[in-house]
């Protein structure tokens, strides 16, 4: 199960569901989720072969390294998404249906209990992403887009690696806006489209890719063990990976008309700290 160590300068937003599980029924997270807690499955066990992950050659195949699936169960649909990725890979026979083989496993195992996790959500795409590739000290930061998305989505990790992945996450976006705001020039607020905004925001807190993780800034420090399952809509809480080598994210699109608080998307998060500062700057 995860073990989290707390810095007590940082809100701590992490919360514990341990009535999830394989087989049982359990109310969503959906309020947990949309107000930015990283929340944890201490005993959501799912069968899944380590050594195997772990031991995948992507050095010698590095399609492998990233790739994304439509995530679908078995009679679902097609996954064209998996199809194309594995065909670009070129990988032996063997290696190939192998992976095929614990993929359609994982899924049979995880969908119904996300889409418990999510029930009243509507799912406007179904897409996971294998994240296969090593990644040491990437920069703290909440995920930022050139483009505006209009759908929510629904986001869950699971560590498919035979070693813990380790995350340090910092300011939740409505302390980063706090906190940094009069830093950024009105000009932006008043001109920039809400993606540049949520942009300068991340860069004026962390600096961005110019300044890695020397950025200072406190962190909480999570070590998620084997098969550990979080859900956390990243676009809220800044984090890191510190140390990682295998594991998949479940980032179904989600119609935001379907949140419970459709504000918290994060487009009108943003607008919400627009408004704010514009009125601020006018009293």
């Amino acid at each position: 199960m995860p073990v989290v160590f707390k810095n007590p300068n940082l809100t701590d937003y992490f919360v514990e569901r341990d009535d999830v599980a394989l087989g049982t029924t359990f109310s969503s997270v959906i309020d947990e989720y949309e107000a930015g807690k990283v929340i944890t499955f201490p005993k959501l066990k799912l069968d899944i072969d380590f050594d195997f992950w772990a031991n995948l050659p992507t050095d010698s195949y590095p399609v492998l390294k990233k790739m994304s699936s439509l995530a679908f169960r078995a009679g679902q649909g097609e996954d064209r998404a998996l199809n194309h990725n594995l065909a670009q890979a070129a990988l032996p026979a063997a290696l190939e249906a192998d992976i095929r083989t614990q993929i359609s496993r994982f899924y049979d195992q995880l969908m119904p209990v996300y889409e418990a996790m999510f029930e009243g959500y509507q799912f406007t795409r179904r897409q996971a992403v294998w994240r296969l590739n090593q990644t040491l000290n990437e920069n703290l930061h909440v995920d930022t887009y050139l483009e505006e998305f209009q759908d929510h989505f629904a986001r869950v990790f699971i560590n498919l690696d035979n070693q813990p992945r380790i995350w340090q996450t910092g300011f939740t976006i409505e302390e980063m806006y706090e906190k940094f705001h009069h830093k950024i020039d009105r000009r932006v607020f008043e001109t920039g489209t809400r993606a540049e905004i949520w942009i300068e925001l991340n860069r004026v807190v962390f600096g961005g890719l110019s300044r890695m993780w020397w950025d200072c800034q406190p962190r909480h420090v999570a070590y998620f063990a084997p098969g550990d399952v979080w859900a956390v809509d990243s676009r809220q809480v800044a984090h890191q990976i510190f140390y990682g080598r295998r594991a998949v994210s479940v980032d179904f699109w989600v119609d935001t008309a379907s949140m419970k608080n459709p504000r918290k998307q994060y487009l009108g998060i943003i607008e919400d700290f627009k408004q704010r500062r514009l009125c601020l700057d006018n009293v």
